[in-house]
């Protein structure tokens, strides 16, 4: 779906109005229009799959010995309940079947699934999925270290706390494998 910009202008100058703000103060003149194009981009990834240019990225025909592990991957997202950004690291461990991804079509698979209103827990369950299907991996283990703004700003008001989330998924979701995958990502 492609975003109403103008829809969401008029709605975000509504927001201000509702908040006792005056959005037609010349210093808040072009701020609807700003938040609109930011909730477009911020939220590019809400009817984007990532599956498919993961699995088109794929490198057929090799055949690793071991499996491969990707981490401090950053991503920035939104949080569903409030609207605020969490941000931090995410780590991809897997055990290839007959193709390896490259490194970039798994940075551009996190982007995809954090860029949508989401909860962290679902973020880290969409990644592993998307590479256990697009890969046919053996095992997948994905791990996302994220700062919380909804901690920080509101609320507890602590700063510098992390949530980790874990999604394992085949070899890697039981022992032995789930051991040596989290060794993998630093998780031991």
């Amino acid at each position: 779906m492609t975003p109403d910009l103008e829809r969401a202008e008029r709605a975000i100058a509504e927001y201000l109005r509702a908040l006792g703000i005056d959005p037609e103060r010349p210093a808040l003149a072009r701020t609807p229009h700003r938040v609109a194009r930011l909730g477009a981009e911020l939220f590019a990834g809400v009817d984007a799959d990532p599956v498919p240019p993961l699995a088109a990225a794929a490198v057929p025909g090799l055949t690793a010995r071991g499996p491969v592990a990707f981490r401090d991957v950053p991503f920035r997202s939104t949080c569903e309940h409030h609207l605020l950004r969490f941000a931090g690291t995410v780590a991809i461990a897997y055990l290839p079947g007959d193709r390896v991804a490259g490194l970039g079509a798994l940075v551009a698979a996190v982007e995809t699934v954090a860029a949508r209103p989401q909860v962290q827990e679902r973020m880290t369950d969409e990644i592993a999925d998307a590479v256990h299907v697009a890969l046919g991996a053996a095992g997948v283990l994905v791990t996302a270290t994220a700062e919380h703004d909804c901690v920080a700003v509101r609320g507890p008001r602590i700063h510098g706390a992390t949530v980790t989330t874990l999604a394992a998924r085949g070899a890697y979701a039981e022992e032995p494998g789930a051991a040596e995958a989290r060794a993998l990502v630093g998780l031991v």
